[in-house]
Formats: structure tokens, sequence, C-alpha cells
């Protein structure tokens, strides 16, 4: 075992006290950083899962020619902002419909294919575009309406940036009590230790020599918590995974960011190792900032 790792394990046998209070108050910290980055993931999995499904549908008169429809079909394919165009003739709305109420033989017999508008089905690149596409073509010639599911998606934004914030504040104030803690531990340590560190001073020991194990303290502190957080997200989503919940929602994959998507099964392992990296480094700043503070060399 390395002489870093043997010195922190016996300061930490020292303060069990310390130990088990710093690591409880700092797995609820990781814990509730976990589940502010299983949101995010989630909520970006979904805006992504929404910008491929979401349809802005143009509905045309039934004066309007095909061929002209088939014209400005033509003419919103070259926006950049489109991602698809589909066309849907007063037949293929006809078939939809039949599909959609194949259990209801009246309503069948009541509609045909004359009462209902041809339509086109644009897909833009990202969600945000609909609105202004919207607005442009709800007045071009033969037009009769639009429709897109603004008040979803504007309803899904609100309630994620709710969630984000809530969980971000609460985040914030658990970050603050665990940075207090561990500043508060090494000041301790350095307290209880001072005439110690004055002895290894004057007998010639380097400021690192000293600095080292108040530093690996802060960072065992912050990386196991951190680690056995991660843990826990890991073996929920693993086990969502085998048991059926994950695929119910039909996530094969989780987006981290506008173009970077993992599979399931790999996002544990990423989430895992990026909370252990961020209590490694929550430790480490917590004991630089304490032993700068305490230490008076």
């Amino acid at each position: 075992m390395p002489k870093a790792l043997t010195q922190t394990m016996e300061t930490v046998k020292q303060e069990k006290l310390f130990t088990v209070s710093n690591l409880v108050v700092m797995i609820l910290t990781f814990l509730v950083f976990g589940l502010f980055l299983l949101v995010e993931v989630l909520a970006q999995t979904a805006l992504n899962k929404l910008e491929k499904e979401a349809t802005l549908t143009l509905f045309f008169k039934d004066e309007a020619a095909e061929s002209a429809i088939m014209t400005l079909k033509s003419s919103i394919e070259k926006d950049t902002r489109v991602f698809s165009v589909n066309y849907v003739s007063k037949a293929d709305a006809f078939e939809i419909f039949k599909n959609l109420n194949k259990d209801e033989p009246l309503l069948l017999e009541s509609v045909t294919a004359n009462v209902l508008p041809a339509s086109l089905e644009i897909r833009a690149h990202k969600v945000g575009l609909l609105a202004a596409l919207a607005d442009e073509y709800k007045t071009t010639d033969g037009v009769e309406g639009v429709k897109f599911y603004k008040d979803i998606i504007d309803r899904f934004n609100f309630w994620r940036t709710v969630l984000s914030v809530g969980i971000g504040v609460i985040l914030l104030i658990l970050l603050f009590v665990s940075f207090s803690i561990v500043v508060s531990t090494i000041r301790t340590a350095i307290s209880l230790r001072g005439s110690e560190f004055e002895i290894l001073k004057l007998v010639g020991a380097s400021d690192a020599y000293v600095k080292n194990p108040l530093l690996h303290q802060g960072m065992f502190y912050g990386g196991v918590s951190a680690f056995v957080s991660g843990a826990v997200y890991a073996v929920l989503i693993v086990a969502g995974h085998f048991s059926g919940v994950l695929g119910s929602l039909r996530l094969s994959e989780v987006v981290l960011a506008s173009d970077i998507a993992v599979p399931t099964l790999l996002f544990p392992v990423i989430m895992l190792a990026f909370l252990t990296v961020c209590g490694l480094g929550l430790g480490y700043l917590s004991s630089l900032s304490a032993i700068k503070r305490y230490l008076n060399y």
C-alpha cells in the first residue's frame, strides 16, 4: 500500500467521528449532484427525441393544387433550418384516419377522403425553430392552418428549468456545506497536530511533506463519498436496464450534449468516473483552502 494512502487511513481511523460525519454529508451532496446530472441528461435525451419527432404540419385548402403544394415542398426543403419535409395527400390522410379509428365504424362511414386536407409535415433541426417556421408559412397562399405542439414543448422546457434550478440551488448549498466541513476537519487536524508539524519543520521536513497528508485526507473524503454516490446511481441504472424499465422508455442511448450520445450501459460508467473526479477535486480544493488559511507556513 502506498505510503500516502497508509498515512491517510491511519488519520481517518484516529478521527472516526469526523470521518463518518464527513462521509455522510458528502455522500448526500454527491447523490444530489448525481441527481442533477441525471435530470439534465434525461432532459437532454428527451429534448433530442422531441427535436427528431416534433412536427410542424401545414394544412392546405381544398382548392390548393397538388403541383403548388409540391413546389412549396421543394422550396421548404432548401431551408437550412429544416430537417425533412413529408407530403401527405388527401388519400394518405384518409388512410391514417382509418387506422387511428378502425374501432369506430360509424365514424368511418361519415368521413371521406375529400373531407380531409392535404398537408406538409415539416421537421426542423431544432425544436425552437418550429415557432418561427410556423409564423412564416401560415400566411402562404393555399395554407389553411398550421399545427405543432408548442404548448407541450414550452411546458417541457419550463419544468425542466424549474427542476434544474431547484436541484441546482440545493446542490450549491450542499457543496458549500461539504466544503466547509472538510475545511473544518483539516483545521482541527492542524490544531491537534500543530506541535508535531512544528517539530517536523525543525528537523528539516519540506512543506510538501507536511501538507500532502492533509491534502490526501480531504481528497479521501471527497473521492470516497463521490465514488459511493456514483456507484449507487450506476447500480440503479444497470438494474433499470436489465429489469426492462429503461427498455419500456425506449432508452437504448442517452444524450450527454447536443451531438454526443452514448449507450445506456456506458452512461453509469461515465457518471461514476465524473463524480469521482469531482469528489477528488472538491476534497483537494477544500484541504488546500484550509492549509493556506490555518497552516502558517
